[in-house]
């Protein structure tokens, strides 16, 4: 870890427990210096204040930046070159999300701002007991194109002096499962970071074989939702310090537990999140304690290629505006719900959130072993499971009764499989809405 992180780190392990008010005035410190850069150096932006007829002088409070429009995910893919800074600090760096939202997207970023992503993420995993240095292994993704043996080889010498090993997760076959079972026994690590789903099934596999044979090993779940009964599996296979986190690649860490297990807390340091709700108007207005909302991201310290107000399509609560058992004073979201593009259409043109599935999955967690469930164009669904021995026809009449009361008037057809494949990133989406 270089000596910038580090000081961010540092920085951040400091400010988290700074009080609410002095908080909140660095935030807007930092989101007045990002709206004034993007306002004289980068074309898109200064064209966005202008056809708001905004200035950045305008906006004295975090509140006040809905008077700027959303940024959509088709707007990020299209506007690359246009909201690259125009003076330093310059985009480097550029990265490729893995589009599970069927909209892959590129962005870019400077190097503070990649030293602010880095302090955000072991700041976070601090809370889940996790330092620079322990061993962990990464439950996750295939790796990408293997570069030239040079790059390559550097890559390896990295790991292996930061203790890492890296577990790849698609391939959840049962001599699969248990190679990993044996790679956690062979090589001990303190912590495991991993997809959640891909993590859950793992822990299914753990418990079903009794295979446990270590005292706790903190695992820290991400880049996808982490459902209560996979939370159950993970806690019994692992131990109870189970830590969801939140982020993506355009931003990386925007949330995290801590130990107090009670909501995550937003990384405020760096970003600015907002959560809206959608009138039956059109109009937009931020969620109350417990309501479901569209995610906004402004990106506090990427100056080279800004995100101002960018709704990334997910959807999740806040909490009330109280202090953290923990101590920290970082507000917190109560949990992030999924994609806004997981929403299903009944027959009758009424909408039924995706959560449906992991609520109806609950009592079958020990008869399931993975679902996916995809809504077609023409409203059909098609709920593939890979079943476990406890699956019967019990099973089956419940899930298909449970659907035809919920998502009524649509077709539903149940497919037994042996696998459900991941995405080219790893990921399995549990809710697919053709479009």
């Amino acid at each position: 870890m270089g000596r910038p992180t580090l000081a961010r780190m540092h920085y951040l392990e400091r400010t988290q427990w700074l009080p609410r008010e002095d908080l909140n005035r660095r935030q807007m410190a930092s989101l007045s210096r990002l709206l004034w850069h993007a306002h004289d150096n980068v074309p898109y932006y200064r064209r966005t204040f202008s056809d708001a007829g905004v200035a950045p002088s305008d906006i004295r409070c975090p509140d006040d930046i809905r008077r700027l429009p959303l940024l959509t995910r088709a707007e990020v893919r299209e506007s690359l070159a246009e909201r690259k800074s125009t003076a330093p600090p310059f985009a480097t760096i550029q990265k490729t999300t893995s589009g599970s939202t069927g909209t892959p997207i590129t962005i870019a970023y400077d190097e503070e701002s990649e030293h602010w992503r880095q302090g955000v993420k072991w700041r976070g995993y601090g809370w889940a007991h996790f330092r620079p240095g322990d061993r962990v292994m990464h439950y996750w993704g295939p790796p990408q194109m293997r570069p030239p043996f040079p790059k390559w080889a550097k890559i390896q010498v990295d790991r292996m002096m930061r203790r890492e090993r890296y577990v790849d997760c698609v391939a959840q076959d049962e001599a699969n499962l248990a190679r990993t079972v044996e790679t956690i026994r062979r090589f001990k690590p303190t912590v495991i970071i991993a997809y959640s789903q891909a993590g859950g099934n793992l822990a299914r596999y753990v418990n079903a074989t009794q295979s446990r044979d270590w005292d706790t090993i903190p695992v820290i779940c991400t880049a996808e939702q982490l459902y209560p009964h996979d939370r159950v599996e993970i806690e019994n296979a692992f131990g109870p310090s189970v830590y969801d986190s939140y982020g993506g690649r355009e931003t990386m860490l925007l949330a995290m537990e801590c130990d107090a297990h009670d909501g995550l807390h937003i990384s405020v340091e760096n970003i600015l999140l907002e959560v809206l709700v959608t009138e039956a108007d059109g109009r937009k207005r931020p969620a109350q304690p417990g309501e479901t909302g569209e995610v906004v991201v402004t990106d506090l310290h990427n100056f080279g290629a800004p995100l101002i107000r960018y709704a990334n399509g997910d959807l999740a609560k806040v909490m009330p505006d109280e202090q953290c058992k923990c101590g920290r004073v970082l507000p917190r979201l109560k949990s992030v719900e999924g994609r806004k593009a997981d929403t299903l259409i009944d027959g009758f043109g009424g909408q039924v959130h995706g959560m449906l599935f992991p609520v109806l999955m609950l009592p079958l967690a020990r008869a399931v072993r993975q679902y996916q469930a995809v809504q077609h164009k023409d409203r059909s669904i098609t709920l593939r499971i890979v079943p476990s021995p406890n699956f019967d026809d019990g099973s089956r009449r419940f899930i298909m009764e449970s659907l035809r009361r919920t998502v009524r008037g649509v077709p539903i057809a149940l497919h037994l499989v042996d696998e459900i494949p991941a995405s080219a990133s790893g990921k399995r989406r549990p809710v697919i809405v053709e479009t």
